[in-house]
């Protein structure tokens, strides 16, 4: 394995880290000539289960906080702070 796939902490475990939590950062999808010849498929089915999702369930703010949509560049742009969420079942 290279050098960035490893963790340095012995047992030669691999770390492929999308959330940026361990400073490791990779594309999902790739780019170039080495991109996901799935990635289409892939994003449909993403774009039907949130379809789904927002079609069967009743979502809203837990605790009653307030949405705050300030964000902070990282990898790519995200939250400053992440939204929490209460779903349930529509009935």
């Amino acid at each position: 394995m290279s050098a960035d796939a490893t963790s340095g902490h012995g047992g030669g475990e691999a770390l492929f880290d999308i959330t940026g939590r361990m400073e490791k950062k990779i594309m999902s999808f790739g780019a170039g000539r080495m991109i996901c010849p799935g990635s289409a498929l892939a994003l449909l089915h993403l774009e039907y289960l949130v379809a789904n999702l927002v079609w069967y369930f009743k979502w809203t703010v837990a605790d009653g906080d307030n949405v705050d949509m300030s964000d902070k560049q990282e990898f790519t742009v995200v939250m400053k702070n992440p939204l929490q969420a209460r779903i349930s079942p529509r009935g």
